[in-house]
């Protein structure tokens, strides 16, 4: 298993669950797993809103908060059920939650309501609505705890190993159908390390295409890097909502809109988080708006279809952009569901950097993209999995094992 997030971590447990004479190790780049999407994020369990009706990603999603839940409750990993609401602040909007609920229902999301403007208000005084989706399924936990705990159930099992500070970098099918994973420590020239293993499945995240090429993939589709900046409301300001608050979704198809999150996380404990934007990062694990990567950026040019999405969304793009360098910007955003927040309330809190694939449209990928049978059958590749991946992990990784199950004649 390359890659050490939370898909990965699932991804190593589901086979060790699902197959007992099977052996797994993960090979993760960083010091940690669950080093950069899966730790840096809001934290919430998707309930399946937002999701085309009958894809993988709303049945995992749907599946995956049941799962989550569950393995949160058997792992001792904190977690609350705060609830969502999506908020209109127009007619126009209007429409847009009522078309949500519907779809929600579509995809089998329990308890979902529509409430009016005064049912916003009975619920959260601060919150400035029209209408709004309630969705009380809807939680928060901390994902680089539960992928932690997904790693010490693998390596527990007496089967399974997670090496971390273990970057693959080449791999190569050997003349009795194995395959030989070399590489080393990030950043350093040795020592070199090798591993072998029958099958290789891959969830490199923000690196996926460059980790699927290592294996004979496929050059399209790319990552994008998105960059989402995150601030705190300060402690005396942190019950100015009690659930998570979302706007309704922007145009584009990317997760874009800033909101509000109560939080259960252990770096930032029992607080409330206001983001993220979704500015185009200038580097793969760009975490500060300064980062710049030539090799990132040379990509970005070549990439018609994230050039294709830029065109058809000038304005979008420019705004992420600007709310990415100015927190005022950033706050009127905040103000339209919240309008007492003030910028003097918040923290400059934490940033996390996403991986979104593009279709040749110039679209968002609306599902979860897999790359069968690289390297003479040996390897499936995740190109694809962002939000809700982190809810539907487990579930996601049901759905990859039964893939990898077929694709690999696994008994």
């Amino acid at each position: 298993m390359v890659g050490g997030g939370i898909v990965g971590c699932a991804i190593a447990r589901e086979v060790l669950r699902r197959f007992p004479d099977k052996r797994v190790a993960v090979l993760e780049k960083e010091s940690e797993v669950a080093g950069h999407q899966t730790g840096h994020n809001s934290g919430v369990i998707h309930a399946g809103i937002y999701y085309e009706p009958g894809s993988v990603m709303a049945a995992t999603c749907v599946r995956g908060a049941e799962l989550m839940y569950a393995f949160c409750d058997a792992a001792g990993v904190p977690y609350s059920r705060a609830g969502k609401l999506i908020v209109a602040t127009s007619a126009a909007e209007d429409a847009v939650v009522e078309a949500l609920v519907a779809r929600a229902r579509a995809n089998g999301v329990p308890g979902v309501e529509l409430l009016s403007g005064e049912q916003v208000r009975a619920r959260e005084p601060a919150v400035v609505a029209t209408s709004a989706l309630w969705s009380p399924n809807t939680g928060i936990a901390d994902y680089g705890a539960v992928t932690r705990a997904l790693a010490e159930e693998v390596t527990g099992s007496g089967r399974g190993d997670v090496k971390v500070q273990w970057e693959v970098r080449g791999a190569r099918r050997l003349a009795d159908g194995r395959v030989e994973l070399a590489g080393g420590e990030k950043g350093q020239g040795g020592p070199a390390k090798t591993v072998t293993a029958r099958h290789v499945i891959t969830a490199g995240g923000l690196q996926a295409d460059r980790v699927a090429r290592l294996f004979g993939g496929a050059v399209e589709p790319r990552v994008v890097a998105f960059r989402g900046t995150y601030y705190q409301m300060k402690p005396e300001h942190a019950g100015i909502v009690h659930t998570n608050v979302y706007p309704v979704p922007s145009g584009g198809g990317i997760p874009v809109g800033v909101h509000f999150t109560p939080t259960v996380n252990e770096r930032r404990s029992h607080a409330t988080i206001v983001g993220p934007g979704a500015c185009i990062a200038f580097a793969r694990e760009g975490y500060r708006t300064t980062a710049l990567s030539a090799l990132d950026v040379a990509e970005y040019v070549l990439n018609g279809a994230l050039w294709r999405f830029v065109a058809a969304n000038p304005r979008l793009t420019v705004e992420e952009l600007r709310k990415d360098f100015d927190k005022a910007a950033f706050m009127r955003d905040a103000q339209k569901l919240v309008p007492s927040v003030t910028p003097d309330m918040v923290d400059a809190s934490f940033t996390g950097v996403m991986a979104q694939v593009f279709q040749r449209d110039g679209t968002a990928a609306k599902d979860y993209i897999l790359e069968r049978k690289a390297l003479g059958g040996t390897t499936l590749c995740v190109r694809s999995a962002p939000s809700p991946a982190a809810t539907a992990s487990l579930a996601v990784a049901e759905h990859i094992v039964n893939v990898a199950a077929e694709d690999f004649g696994w008994k």
